[in-house]
């Protein structure tokens, strides 16, 4: 007999977390089980008072400071009578996604976890571990607990600021209601058990699917590397170190550059010194056909939970190449399915595109690599066992 499983996810089509779950609805369904989401997809009017509301309270705690407004959240407000429609579906399992930015409050998961339902908790970054950040930057006040926050206002920092209060109020939830968390990657989960919040209820790590029949292999062309983001020049993509370990290559002759996704500062690029073109932001289809033709899918992210164009590049036959540091570690095994340079190292990075460049592992192999750890089939299957152990009553 299928399951009842409600998906709740502030959306399933604005920003990688989103398109994640709107893939996992997908997958599950295809094996037979269903799947209700909730989202506020079409729904403006629906999500700007919420999401208004807990920005204001974001900005009066942070001393009437703008910086990092849209960096951090707190999970204060969510939408009105949502518990209810929940509730009234009659879920067997209880799925929640990134539900931040006024979808769904703490007080409200709180009112889900005493029906009784299940409820499984997707982490796409470190939300759920830390008080109001989504990735920490290296701060690491989230192993105890978290207070004096570099997110917030110099003149606002103390031991009893809005981190601190929020991470309070997620140390509530989590003793009151269980909650199954999982990760979509080892180094979230790595990152989780070393937390004061989740040491006690660690994740389980299953990924999120990738779509293998969106992306193929096509006629490779010689030297090609495929540098994308959905924005190139945010902070954490690290755009200068790709850069520099690009233009180590310019004893190189074939090797040239595509880079697609915004880009607001057009000088970003402006320091590279091999052929390059800037495709601008691209729809799926387009980021298919490219990555299809791309001997190199290059990432020099500061971090990723589980970068995304690594995966879509190997599963169309590139090769990944990218620093360790976050989820690459899931997708890439150095020297087999790609070439991971230590953090920061330029020199490193350079001398990972020179071996995939010069790579005898053949695109099929990279392909069903991909197809064996995160097709829709395997990630589902795995999903759906969680699932049955959770209703005898037991977390893993």
């Amino acid at each position: 007999m299928a399951m009842k499983i409600a998906l709740v996810t502030t959306s399933v089509q604005l920003g990688g977390a989103a398109i994640a779950s709107g893939r996992l609805a997908e997958a599950l369904r295809a094996r037979g089980e269903q799947v209700e989401v909730f989202s506020l997809d079409g729904k403006r009017r629906e999500r700007t008072l919420p999401f208004i509301a807990e920005r204001a309270k974001i900005f009066l705690a942070n001393g009437l400071n703008r910086n990092n407004l849209f960096k951090v959240s707190t999970a204060s407000d969510g939408q009105r009578g949502l518990v209810d429609r929940i509730k009234a579906y009659g879920p067997d399992i209880i799925v929640l996604g990134w539900i931040n930015q006024g979808m769904l409050s703490l007080n409200q998961i709180q009112q889900l976890g005493e029906g009784g339902t299940p409820i499984v908790w997707m982490m796409h970054d470190m939300w759920n571990l830390t008080g109001i950040c989504h990735h920490s930057l290296g701060c690491m006040h989230f192993v105890g607990e978290c207070g004096r926050c570099p997110m917030l206002s110099k003149s606002v920092r103390g031991e009893n600021d809005l981190s601190h209060k929020v991470w309070l109020r997620k140390r509530r939830l989590y003793q009151s209601v269980k909650i199954q968390f999982v990760s979509v990657s080892n180094w979230l989960a790595e990152l989780s058990r070393r937390s004061k919040l989740l040491e006690q209820n660690p994740p389980v790590v299953i990924p999120n699917v990738f779509p293998m029949d969106d992306f193929f292999i096509g006629e490779k062309e010689l030297g090609l590397i495929v540098f994308g983001a959905a924005r190139l020049d945010d902070p954490i993509k690290g755009l200068h170190h790709g850069v520099n370990a690009l233009n180590r290559l310019r004893d190189v002759a074939e090797a040239h550059v595509v880079f697609f996704g915004e880009l607001r500062n057009p000088g970003a690029l402006s320091g590279l010194k091999i052929p390059y073109d800037y495709a601008g932001s691209l729809e799926q289809a387009e980021v298919a056909r490219l990555m299809s033709r791309a001997e190199v899918i290059l990432s020099s992210s500061l971090y990723e939970t589980l970068p995304t164009t690594l995966i879509e590049g190997q599963a169309s036959g590139a090769m990944p190449v990218s620093f360790d540091r976050g989820g690459q570690r899931d997708i890439i095994e150095h020297h087999r399915t790609g070439y991971l340079a230590p953090f920061g190292d330029e020199e490193a990075l350079a001398r990972g595109i020179r071996w995939a460049l010069e790579s005898d592992i053949s695109p099929e192999n990279l392909r069903a690599e991909v197809d064996r750890k995160f097709s829709a089939g395997a990630v589902a299957k795995r999903m759906i066992e969680l699932f049955e152990t959770l209703k005898k009553g037991q977390l893993c």
